[in-house]
């Protein structure tokens, strides 16, 4: 290891215990989330000004009209409307939307996403009252669900869908230089600077999702890895020593850019970092975010060191004694997002094997922008290597 400082983040105890039972929800805490979350979006749509109704296309985000109608066309289309796969590879649904034709512009696999930013019917009055529209029929259909894992199935993948769904609302509004949304636990970031000088070695595991309640399908079933020799630091690497290695040089001799994204100087030469709406100064004992996975290893390089494979993060978040989980950012790793052995899609077939392309990586942990209940050991969220503009950072392996 180089002498990178060490830093143990304090353990977000609470978002893991809420995750993990997230998964086993019943009707009653179901229903109570999908008010919570549905309260989430209604707020923010309501609060959309007329510009941020429209703002710029950008290839990274969706116009927040169409993410919100989005989510309400989710639930009612697994919820409600009983979609089902055929023997030909399709996804239809047994019964009519409650917005006539909306399949056309709100399904995300048949409507491209230059689409979306031209849909005449996507009015904030509109999208307000589909949101409402869809709960009360989402809510009436789990009053009768039966209370066995593949009847609640759909109304758990329209929880986590909708999470997810407020994460990306999150870093639209990041990109935008918009208001922090009301769900934002800005908090996770700023506790994650304790130090200390902790390192474990791993040990071999078996990973991938429980036997009971819900499992997003490219979770199962992960292969047993090896023993790992190699210790992996007990820190996100740190805003301090980030801007060490930007003020170096070596940032933009390996990246050809002057620093990272959402980063400048202040007159009297110090960075600050914007943070939604607001810039601040830069935190030196905060992880580093908005990093993409070609910074992060470039960092690693002039170190001497490495990104943690997947396997190796994922045993590192499940140490007890690690005090790992720390709910300030997404971690990247060097591995590619594939299929563990066997994998079969779920009746949700979009949602992992079209990214199985050999360029997304895979991030493991979760972030201040990620919402409690999403918070797993076993979730593996994905992205571009290049993208930075999500709420990620790193460790590394020496």
């Amino acid at each position: 290891m180089t002498t990178l400082g060490f830093t143990t983040e304090l353990s977000h105890s609470g978002k893991l215990d809420t995750g993990v039972a997230a998964r086993s929800m019943d009707s009653t805490a179901l229903a109570s989330q999908l008010v919570r979350l549905r309260d989430y979006l209604r707020g923010f749509v309501r609060q959309l000004t007329d510009s941020k109704i429209n703002p710029p296309v950008i290839a990274t985000l969706n116009p927040p009209l169409w993410e919100a109608a989005h989510v309400a066309w989710f639930a009612e289309w697994w919820c409600v409307r009983d979609a089902y796969n055929t023997a030909l590879g399709d996804t239809i649904a047994d019964r009519p939307s409650l917005w006539d034709g909306c399949d056309a512009f709100l399904n995300s696999n048949t409507i491209s996403h230059t689409a979306r930013w031209s849909v005449p019917q996507l009015t904030r009055a509109a999208t307000l009252d589909f949101l409402d529209r869809s709960l009360d029929a989402t809510l009436t259909r789990l009053q009768r669900a039966e209370p066995s894992d593949e009847a609640l199935y759909p109304f758990r993948l329209a929880m986590f869908h909708e999470a997810m769904h407020l994460e990306a609302i999150a870093w639209c509004a990041q990109t935008l230089g918009w208001p922090m949304p009301a769900w934002v636990d800005e908090s996770a970031i700023s506790a994650a600077g304790h130090r200390s000088t902790d390192e474990l070695r791993f040990q071999s595991t078996l990973l991938g999702g429980p036997v009971n309640g819900f499992t997003f399908d490219n979770e199962r079933i992960a292969p047993r890895p090896a023993p790992i020799a190699t210790p992996l630091s007990g820190h996100l690497v740190t805003n301090a020593e980030f801007a060490a290695f930007v003020d170096s040089g070596e940032f933009t001799r390996r990246l050809g850019t002057p620093h990272p994204i959402y980063w400048r100087r202040e007159s009297s030469g110090a960075w600050q970092q914007r943070r939604f709406d607001q810039w601040i100064g830069l935190a030196p004992d905060e992880p580093i975010v908005h990093v993409s996975a070609i910074e992060a290893e470039a960092f690693a390089t002039h170190h001497g060191v490495r990104l943690p494979t997947e396997p190796e993060l994922a045993k590192w978040l499940t140490l007890p004694s690690s005090n790992a989980w720390h709910g300030a950012v997404w971690e990247w790793t060097s591995s590619r997002f594939a299929p563990y052995p066997g994998f079969t899609p779920d009746r949700y077939r979009e949602y992992s094997a079209p990214w199985f392309d050999g360029q997304h990586r895979v991030l493991r942990g979760g972030s201040f922008a990620t919402l409690d209940l999403m918070h797993h050991p076993n979730y593996r969220n994905f992205f571009l290597p290049q993208r930075s503009d999500v709420f990620a950072g790193f460790r590394v392996v020496g």
